[in-house]
């Protein structure tokens, strides 16, 4: 298909926007879509296989934590934590279920697999989330893939906020090459305010090291301590960028004020005003 025929076609278009749309707005994107489309599709955005398929791919982009019944808290959905039958794991809290067409939560199961790795991992990454994150809005999944022999460690963090039009995602995933005990991992963070027009903040950063230890205890350890000091890296840094976007970035886009601190009066009665008062 050419990038012509992409930006054409209905269906490709409605894909793109959903694609890019910032976390927290699909609803309202999907809504806008269907207001825009829905006379020249004749159906509704969300009944076309296409776009089905593209929201739950979104969803699974983004770690979309989801209510499951019978869980304690929400469940991350990612390609990470899914089978070849579309199963969503999430193997803390034993269970297993699909998503519908509607990306409604079905054929909820209970299951269990042990992996003793897997256990000890998620022992010592629970003290650390406990330790730095907000559980209101973030959630973990900690998945191990007896196929290719992985340990998936998912973290998600969402601030959405549209009464005062912005959100924000922070999006930690982490993989464990058990044979070879190469961790490999990418942090992404996207923000966006669009109260009036939009401004927008994105970071992604991979990384990948090797871990030593040949004991379970040893390998949780320092994959989450790993896991700790890039995190923490990014944090510091991005305080930095916040105590200097206000001088060093915003101040370059905005019109200057004279040295007296304060607006010109351009008004030509108070240029004359001025005049008269320094004869």
């Amino acid at each position: 298909m050419s990038e012509y025929d992409r930006f054409t076609n209905p269906n490709e278009i409605v894909k793109y926007i959903i694609h890019q749309t910032p976390i927290g707005l699909l609803d309202s994107s999907i809504k806008n879509l269907n207001g825009l489309l829905r006379e020249k599709l004749k159906v509704d955005v969300t009944t076309i296989p296409e776009v089905i398929k593209e929201i739950k791919i979104y969803k699974e982009n983004h770690l979309m934590p989801i209510t499951v019944k019978n869980a304690k808290s929400k469940v991350i959905i990612s390609s990470f934590n899914k089978d070849s039958d579309d199963f969503y794991y999430d193997q803390t809290q034993k269970i297993r279920f699909k998503l519908n067409d509607k990306c409604e939560v079905e054929k909820v199961e209970e299951f269990e697999s042990k992996n003793e790795t897997r256990m000890k991992v998620a022992k010592k990454f629970v003290e650390y989330f406990n330790k730095y994150y907000n559980k209101n809005f973030t959630y973990y999944n900690i998945y191990y893939d007896s196929m290719v022999d992985k340990i998936h460690i998912l973290i998600c963090g969402q601030n959405i906020n549209e009464k005062n039009f912005y959100s924000g995602e922070w999006l930690s995933i982490w993989e464990l090459e058990m044979g070879e005990k190469k961790l490999t991992g990418q942090i992404k963070i996207n923000s966006i305010y669009y109260e009036d027009g939009n401004v927008n903040f994105n970071f992604a950063k991979n990384y990948e090291t090797t871990i030593n230890g040949s004991d379970d205890d040893t390998i949780a350890n320092e994959l989450v301590g790993f896991i700790e000091k890039t995190e923490n890296e990014i944090q510091e840094k991005l305080e930095r960028v916040n105590g200097d976007i206000s001088e060093v970035y915003i101040k370059q886009l905005r019109k200057r004020v004279p040295l007296i601190g304060c607006d010109m009066k351009w008004s030509l009665d108070q240029i004359q005003f001025n005049q008269n008062q320094n004869k």
